[in-house]
C-alpha cells in the first residue's frame, strides 16, 4: 500500500493501526486508540505478574516507517521491537498472540 501524496505519515499510520485494531477485535482482543499508538488488551490472559497475581496482559502498539525496510510501514512494540510489515496483517496478529497470548 503507497501512501498517497497528500496524507502524512500521521494519517497513513492512523489508518494502518485502524486496519489492525479490526483484525484484533474480531479475534477478542480489546483495544483503545490513543494519540499516535493502539491499545491493545488480551482481558482473559492467564499471565502472572511477578507477585503472582493474575492480570490483563496489554502493549501500545504503532506504526511508522521502518528506514531498515526501505521506509515501508511496519507495526511496532511500545518497546520498539518490530512485530510485522503493515502489510502482513496476519503476521502481525500471530506476533501480537505470540506474546499477548490469545483471547479465550
Amino acid at each position: 500500500m503507497s501512501v498517497p501524496e497528500h496524507e502524512s505519515p500521521a494519517v497513513e499510520s492512523y489508518v494502518r493501526l485502524q486496519v489492525l485494531g479490526m483484525h484484533l477485535r474480531a479475534h477478542g482482543f480489546t483495544i483503545h486508540h490513543v494519540a499516535g499508538g493502539l491499545v491493545v488488551r488480551n482481558m482473559t490472559s492467564t499471565a502472572r505478574s511477578r507477585c503472582g497475581a493474575r492480570g490483563v496482559s496489554a502493549d501500545t502498539i504503532t506504526c511508522r516507517p521502518r528506514e531498515e525496510d526501505e521506509g515501508r510501514y511496519w507495526y511496532f512494540t511500545s518497546w520498539r521491537q518490530p512485530i510485522a510489515e503493515a502489510e502482513r496483517i496476519t503476521d502481525a496478529l500471530v506476533m501480537i498472540k505470540g506474546y499477548l497470548g490469545a483471547p479465550a
